[in-house]
Parts: structure tokens; C-alpha cells; sequence
């Protein structure tokens, strides 16, 4: 590191802060500090969901995933449509017209308060486990970078992202998101080009030799479900992981809930998953231009490594002054935005879905602060523990995966099964995560399908509860599900 890497970090680390500044003023209500007041430019939201998903945990992961493997992963992006169909059709409408802080808040009117915690006790367990991932995930490069221990990186990264978020709210996420994704995107694009300018033959030669070597492979047509990777998990697993990660959870869900339509959080959703997967497309890319540079000099010690090691290593020996400052930037970059996104997120779902909703208390701008400070203690202590979590790309899906499907299928269920009622969904929940905790221990099926097994277990078991129960009411259905909210659609449109 060079006087002009340190600089370059210091001055992104300055302008981070100083935009969380910024944004604390003038807010005087919740809704300002967790919603923006619902004038956020759907743009911006886009943005913002960008950066959220491209973490720390892609930018090192994806590229150590195509190095030590394929880019059979890329499998998921297959489900790209049917996820912004189901998103655009049916989550986003709902949620927004019904003006919810949380999506969890939607269970409650839909069933009943113990669905509507247990759905939140869920999303708060996942995230918390995750928000160590992305915390931990920066550490792998800036402490070979510097020297300076994991423990010590791990702890500046979560002190400095909890004091601007703590400060700003959600439009300081939103907006420090928009100039982070502009760093990440810079210092990947930069990756890129230097990576195949160092190997022989260039861009060419990247694609011929990965090729041989089979590292382009991208489609597995194999029906087997224990592959980690092909065709059909990738479609039907995919598409469960997607609406797990923009359907329900708060983490994304909420700055499309911050735009001024519907039609604006529609437009943030799809531009958020397409541009994540052009994003993601490009760091598999990189991974397999290092798997060729260092097959080409087996002397730089690099064909040896552990995957997620991959990538910060070539940063580290190859990348020229000034270059190296802005893909460390980039990671941190990658890392804060979400970490900023998940922070807000579990405050929002603390104050609404537990102490308003438990309490009748509305909560205050200091006490949402004072919440974001204690989650980010929280998922900093996890990350003190980031050794235990393997490859982290792979870490952080089995996770979304494991917590998220059951939330799928009950939001599902509340939406398409209007026989459906609370003490049916409540139960479908807690099957479905017995099923995909039972799937997840004594069988060999592969982390992908476990989103579509903990739904479908979930869907199906709460429509075989709700035969033995009393059905809800038509008038605690209205505009609650699918074919009541197409009702309510036409007759505002008729008047």
C-alpha cells in the first residue's frame, strides 16, 4: 500500500461518513428515518439495491467461485424472469398500496400478530447471521493489504458503516449506496482490464484457455438434485432465492417501498436484478481471467490458493499504485453498502414488528439509532467468527436459503389462498422449516433446492391445515390477496 492507496481510502472513508451526516438533519419521524418519506427517486432505489446485493461476499466470492470452479452458478440467473413476474405482479402492489413500514406487517392484516412475529423472529435470525458474512467478507483483503489483523479490520469496517447509518437513515443508505455502487463498479471494471492485459494473448486467450480448461461451462442439464449447480436448480431454486431475497426481505424490499408509485418500485426491482446480474456476470468473468493469468505463471503461487484468496492476492501483487486503492475502496465499498442496507432493515423490523406492534408504543428517531448502534455490535461479534464460514459466496446463499424459503411460502400462501388463515399459515411456516432443516441434515440435496423445498413444504402443508380450520372472512380478505386486489384494481379504475 502507497501514500496514494491510503489516501484514496481515506478520502472514500470521509465521504461516506460525511453523507450520513448529511442526511441527519431534519429528521424528526420515523417514517423520514426508515421510509425517506417516500420520495426517494426510483433511480436511486435501484441504485441502492444494486450495491445491497453486490456485497463484499460477490465481489470476492464470485470471482473465487469461477477460479476454483465453473461458472455453472451463473445457473440462477435463469430465474431472473420468472422473479420480476411474480415480484411486479403480485409482492410489490400489495405491499406498497397498503403503505407498510415492513413487508411483515402485510401477515398480520392478512392472518394474525403470531404469523407476522414468527415471520419476523425469521428474517431477524437470517440476517444476523449474514450481516457477520458481509462484515467479515472486507476483512480477507485489507488485512493482507495492510498487515493489519482480520479482528482490527472486522471491527473499523463495523464501527465506521453503523456510525453513518446510525446517522442518515434510510436516505443515507440510499444515497451513500449510489456513490458506493459508482467505486465498486469502477474498481471491478478496472479488475477486469488489468487482470487480461496481463495475460498472454489478452482477452482472447482468457476465453480459449478457460474454455479448454472448462471453466466456461455454464449449463448442468443433470436432473440429479444433490449437483450443487445445473438447469433445473438454477431455474426452480433460483427463482425461490430471488423472491426470498426482493420479495421478503426487508433488507431489499425497503427502499422500493420508498419511491413515489408503484410503478417506480416496480422499475427499481427489475433495473436492481438485472444490473446485479450483468454486475455478478462480470465478477465471474474476472475469476476465470485469474484462473488463466495464474495458469500462465504457476510461479506466483496463485493456483494454490483458497478460492475467496484468489482475487486479493492480485490485488495485492499486481495491481499499480492509485489502481489498488480504488479495488480496496471497491470492497469496502461492496461491503458497506449492504451492511448499511441490513442494519437499517433490522431496525425497521424491530421497532414496527416487535416493540410498536408488542408494546403499542411508537418508537423515536433515538431510539431507532440507538438500534441500529446494538445490531451493528451484533453482526460485528459474528464476523469475529468469519473463519468458520467457508467459501462465502456459497456461505451467504445457504443461509438466504435455509431462513428464506418458509417466508416465501406463507407470503405466497396469504396472497394466492385466500381459505387460508392464520393458525394454517403459522403451522405451514413451521413445517416448512422442519422440512428444509430435516432436508438440510439427513439428506445430500443440494443448498439450491433448499428455498423451493422449505415454500413448497410450507405452501402445501398450510393448504392441508386450512381444510380442518374456518376460512377468513371476505371482508379481512379485501385487498389482501391476488384476486382481491385485481377486484379492488378494477373498480378504482371503473370509477
Amino acid at each position: 500500500m502507497t501514500a496514494l492507496d491510503y489516501t484514496i481510502l481515506a478520502v472514500y472513508l470521509l465521504g461516506v461518513i460525511s453523507l450520513g451526516g448529511y442526511f441527519c438533519r431534519g429528521q424528526k419521524s420515523l417514517r423520514e428515518y426508515l421510509l425517506g418519506g417516500r420520495s426517494i427517486p426510483w433511480w436511486a432505489a435501484a441504485f441502492s439495491g444494486i450495491a445491497t446485493m453486490a456485497s463484499a461476499v460477490g465481489y470476492l466470492g464470485a470471482p473465487g467461485q469461477a477460479f476454483h470452479s465453473d461458472l455453472t452458478y451463473w445457473q440462477l440467473r435463469l430465474a431472473i424472469p420468472f422473479a420480476i413476474l411474480a415480484l411486479c405482479l403480485l409482492f410489490i402492489p400489495i405491499f406498497y398500496k397498503l403503505d407498510v413500514y415492513t413487508a411483515y406487517e402485510y401477515l398480520e392484516r392478512r392472518f394474525d400478530l403470531k404469523t407476522r412475529v414468527l415471520a419476523a423472529s425469521l428474517f431477524t435470525l437470517l440476517k444476523c447471521g449474514y450481516l457477520g458474512i458481509v462484515i467479515f467478507a472486507p476483512a480477507l483483503v485489507l488485512s493482507r493489504m495492510t498487515g493489519v489483523s482480520e479482528v482490527w479490520i472486522v471491527l473499523i469496517t463495523g464501527a465506521v458503516t453503523t456510525l453513518y447509518t446510525m446517522l442518515g437513515g434510510i436516505r443515507g443508505v440510499v444515497w451513500t449506496d449510489s456513490l458506493q455502487l459508482g467505486v465498486l463498479v469502477g474498481g471491478a471494471v478496472a479488475a477486469f482490464w488489468i487482470v487480461t492485459s496481463r495475460v498472454q494473448g489478452g482477452v482472447a486467450a482468457v476465453f480459449r484457455v478457460a474454455g479448454d480448461e472448462g471453466k466456461l461451462r455454464m449449463v448442468d442439464l443433470s436432473p440429479s438434485l444433490t449437483a450443487e449447480f445445473t438447469f433445473w436448480g438454477g431455474m426452480i431454486g433460483g427463482t425461490f432465492l430471488l423472491l426470498s431475497q426482493y420479495g421478503v426481505d426487508q433488507a431489499e424490499l425497503q427502499r422500493f417501498l420508498t419511491t413515489t408509485s408503484v410503478r417506480h418500485a416496480r422499475l427499481a426491482v427489475s433495473w436492481t436484478i438485472v444490473a446485479s446480474a450483468v454486475y455478478g456476470s462480470l465478477l465471474f468473468l474476472i475469476g476465470s481471467a485469474l484462473y488463466v493469468f495464474y495458469l500462465q505463471h504457476p510461479d506466483k503461487g496463485g493456483l494454490a490458493l483458497k478460492p475467496d484468496q484468489v482475487f486479493p492476492k492480485f490485488i495485492l501483487d499486481e495491481m499499480p499504485p492509485g489502481l489498488r486503492g480504488v479495488l480496496i475502496a471497491g470492497v469496502l465499498s461492496a461491503g458497506m453498502s449492504t451492511i448499511s442496507s441490513v442494519l437499517n432493515s433490522l431496525t425497521t423490523v424491530a421497532l414496527r414488528d416487535f416493540h410498536h406492534r408488542l408494546s403499542g408504543r411508537e418508537g423515536s428517531v433515538p431510539m431507532a439509532r440507538a438500534l441500529t448502534v446494538g445490531f451493528g455490535a451484533l453482526g460485528t461479534g459474528v464476523a469475529l467468527f468469519g473463519d468458520w464460514f467457508g467459501g462465502i459466496l456459497v456461505a451467504s446463499g445457504k443461509i438466504a436459503n435455509f431462513f428464506g424459503g418458509s417466508l416465501v411460502g406463507i407470503f405466497l400462501l396469504g396472497m394466492l389462498a385466500p381459505r387460508v388463515n392464520g393458525t394454517a399459515a403459522f403451522w405451514g411456516a413451521l413445517t416448512g422449516f422442519a422440512g428444509v432443516a430435516w432436508a438440510g441434515s439427513q439428506t445430500q440435496v443440494s443448498w439450491l433446492w433448499y428455498g423451493a423445498i422449505a415454500a413448497g413444504v410450507a405452501f402445501g402443508s398450510g393448504l392441508l391445515y386450512s381444510r380442518f380450520l374456518p376460512a377468513p372472512g371476505s371482508a379481512q380478505l379485501y385487498g389482501l390477496t391476488w384476486r382481491h386486489r385485481r377486484r379492488l384494481a378494477a373498480r378504482e379504475a371503473s370509477s
